[in-house]
């Protein structure tokens, strides 16, 4: 019914690709002399944008099964990218700045007297990064596929 969706499923793609050339340059920059004050609120913006390529991929499937899985991982990114945030920035008021490198260094200090959250970001990450418990893509294409 929508001749266009092989595009925005494109346009999905170009989205995640653009997305990884943003972590270099956040990362590049965290080496150079030219470093940003707000680098840590610039990898939350670059994070957050992860579950609209989600959206766009799955809409771009041709197949029912594929976007609403890809909802469902959306959903489910936005909520534990939530939870990251708040322990993100959690952090980085305990070390009173939100660049990356002050971020590095006084962020030990802040594990040894906040122990809850360091099990908390380890579970962010867990689930940011799509690994065995919260791989719901990979549960979904096992369903189908029986």
């Amino acid at each position: 019914y929508f001749q266009s969706r092989s595009y925005v499923g494109l346009f999905g793609v170009v989205l995640l690709m653009a997305l990884v050339i943003v972590y270099s340059f956040i990362y590049g920059s965290y080496y150079s002399a030219s470093y940003s004050g707000l680098s840590v609120l610039w990898f939350l913006a670059a994070a957050s944008t992860s579950s609209y390529s989600l959206l766009c991929t799955g809409w771009g499937g041709y197949n029912n099964y594929s976007f609403l899985s890809s909802v469902r991982c959306a959903f489910g990114s936005v909520s534990f990218e939530a939870c990251f945030m708040c322990v993100v920035i959690f952090c980085a008021l305990c070390s009173c700045s939100y660049n990356l490198i002050d971020f590095y260094y006084n962020c030990w200090l802040s594990l040894l007297l906040f122990p809850l959250i360091y099990v908390l970001f380890l579970i962010c990450i867990l689930c940011e990064t799509n690994r065995t418990p919260f791989d719901y893509g990979e549960a979904e294409s096992e369903l189908v596929s029986g």
